[in-house]
């Protein structure tokens, strides 16, 4: 049975939603991350940190560290 045009446009639709929900899930994920890296700067340990958002410590390892390359990379293009 082919598709109508009605089901095609479904279908798009869905698959935009998805996309945009990943782009903001994405979004949430780097704006955790940075927020995790500057507490850990300003002091704040890592098992604090754990505690507060549930993830396990080698999460926020490479979440953090993940931040931190790209802060790096940032200070060496900018050197």
């Amino acid at each position: 049975m082919p598709a109508t045009e009605e089901t095609v446009a479904a279908l798009r639709k869905a698959v935009r939603a998805k996309k945009t929900a990943e782009d903001r899930a994405e979004a949430a994920r780097a704006a955790l991350a940075t927020v995790m890296a500057d507490a850990i700067q300003a002091g704040m340990k890592q098992s604090e940190v754990v505690a507060v958002t549930g993830y396990t410590r080698e999460h926020v390892r490479r979440l953090v560290r993940e931040v931190e390359d790209v802060r790096a990379a940032k200070n060496i293009a900018e050197s």
